[in-house]
C-alpha cells in the first residue's frame, strides 16, 4: 500500500523569482512524491484615514484594486503559465495575513516550502528584512530558495 503523498508548498507572488520557484516545484515534486500547493499571501493596506477611524477599510477597495481579487488573479495566471492544461490539478490558496507569519503557520502542514529569492541588495535586506531569510529560520519544514535566472 502506497503511503500518503506529502505537500510541497510554493509561495507565489508573480515575481520572476516566484515563477522560478514554481517551475522548480513542477520539476521536483514528482521526484519527491509531493503534491504542489501554491499560495499567495496578501494584506489590506491601512490608510492614515483607517487608523484615524474615518476610512473605509477593506470596503474601500473596488474591483481589481481589491488585494484578494488581485491575489486570485496572480495565482491563476502563474499556475496556468507553468502547468498549462494541468493547472486545474494544482491546489491554489489566496490567504490574508502577514507574509512571514502566515507562511510559517502554513509550513506546519507542509513537507517542503519553496520560495523565490527577490535578490535585494544587502542594504535593502538590512532595512526591509528578507522574507526568505526569515522563513528559512522560522519555517516548520525544510525550505528551498530558488533564484530567478538573470
Amino acid at each position: 500500500m502506497k503511503s500518503k503523498t506529502g505537500i510541497m508548498l510554493v509561495g507565489f507572488d508573480g515575481s520572476p523569482s516566484s515563477k522560478a520557484a514554481l517551475v522548480w516545484a513542477e520539476k521536483k515534486a514528482p521526484l519527491l512524491d509531493l503534491e504542489i500547493e501554491v499560495v499567495n499571501v496578501w494584506e489590506y493596506a491601512e490608510s492614515p484615514l483607517d487608523v484615524a477611524g474615518v476610512g473605509f477599510g477593506s470596503a474601500g477597495y473596488v474591483g481589481e484594486s481589491d488585494p484578494k481579487i488581485w491575489s486570485d488573479q496572480i495565482l491563476k495566471e502563474g499556475v496556468v503559465e507553468v502547468f498549462g492544461d494541468r493547472a486545474t490539478q494544482i491546489k491554489i490558496s489566496s490567504v490574508e495575513g502577514g507574509t512571514v507569519r502566515t507562511l510559517v503557520e502554513l509550513s506546519k502542514g507542509a513537507d517542503l516550502l519553496v520560495l523565490g529569492s527577490r535578490g535585494h541588495s544587502k542594504l535593502a535586506d538590512l532595512l526591509l528584512g528578507s522574507v526568505s531569510e526569515s522563513l528559512s529560520a522560522k519555517s516548520k519544514c525544510p525550505v528551498v530558495i530558488v533564484h530567478a535566472d538573470s
